[in-house]
């Protein structure tokens, strides 16, 4: 007998929903694409989705302060110096989200 629940948790590959399904004794874990995962694969899959995300989250703030760097000198000073003090928060951001990661870890079972 199957029975189905959707539970507050998205798919790690696509970020839809999740639903729990129970065939007899044993659960699986599927989205509405067909992203199908036991709890263990579950686990693996969102700890790496959480760290590319993360990583993605430096790249972008880094990037962001590069761009208002670049392009400060094409505004007047005192636009400039708010691009440079933004710059320099996203860089401090960035930094906070790398000791986050460097403090992350993976969902572990034995």
């Amino acid at each position: 007998m199957e029975t189905k629940r959707t539970i507050d948790v998205t798919c790690p590959d696509c970020r839809g929903p999740i639903t729990e399904v129970q065939i007899d004794d044993m659960l699986e874990y599927r989205c509405l694409v067909g992203h199908a995962y036991s709890a263990r694969s579950m686990l693996a899959s969102h700890s790496e989705t959480q760290e590319r995300v993360l990583w993605s989250a430096v790249v972008a703030l880094e990037e962001g302060a590069n761009l208002a760097r670049i392009l400060a000198p094409q505004f007047p000073p005192a636009g400039a110096r708010k691009l440079e003090e933004q710059a320099a928060s996203k860089m401090r951001q960035a930094a906070q989200i790398r000791e986050i990661l460097e403090q992350l870890e993976p969902f572990q079972v034995e």
